[in-house]
């Protein structure tokens, strides 16, 4: 895997995990409590090894997506400064440091958090440097929130020519088909 790759897949389930947590609405439905399986299908964006995830863990995987939430959020309405100090917080709170680990069975591999830190830490200290690494990269630009009306995910914007609209294809269709319906209704 590519070191680049893994960044993106950190970001990825950074993004995830802050929709999941701190977006009133998603895809046109009312945000659902965090659970473990919803902490399950973030983490398995970036990792096949899945760990245990206890209601300690989901509480605290639930506070600092919501911590992510704000600070993306703050991101896509050009406040770097607040939202820096709000990730500068998140990486202060988790500890983060670079730390090489081999697991058996593994190569030696980048972990953001020394292993003595709970499971939920570990991760949020990946998906904090994760996030502070696209603050400071050209593609800042690319972080967006969703066009469509009772969605509030935010999304990176994989198009080469930056016009992506939606975090999904579900809203640009519920989108098309409320244009459509407004459309037909009109005499």
């Amino acid at each position: 895997m590519d070191a680049t790759d893994h960044l993106k897949a950190s970001l990825e389930a950074a993004i995830a995990l802050a929709n999941a947590t701190g977006a009133e609405w998603s895809q046109g439905r009312a945000r659902a409590p965090l659970d473990e399986v919803t902490v399950g299908a973030v983490l398995r964006l970036t990792t096949n090894r899945m760990p245990s995830i206890d209601d300690a863990a989901v509480a605290e995987f639930a506070t600092g997506g919501e911590r992510l939430y704000r600070a993306l959020l703050l991101l896509t309405e050009g406040e770097t400064d607040t939202a820096a100090s709000a990730i500068n917080e998140l990486l202060a709170s988790t500890r983060a440091a670079p730390v090489l680990v081999r697991h058996p069975e593994s190569a030696w591999h980048l972990h953001f958090a020394t292993e003595d830190v709970s499971i939920a830490t570990g991760w949020l200290a990946e998906f904090g440097t994760a996030t502070a690494m696209l603050l400071g990269s050209d593609d800042l630009d690319r972080l967006h929130p969703c066009a469509a009306e009772r969605c509030d995910n935010l999304f990176l914007d994989a198009t080469r020519n930056h016009r992506q609209r939606f975090c999904s294809t579900a809203c640009q269709n519920r989108t098309k088909v409320a244009a459509f319906r407004s459309r037909v209704a009109r005499p």
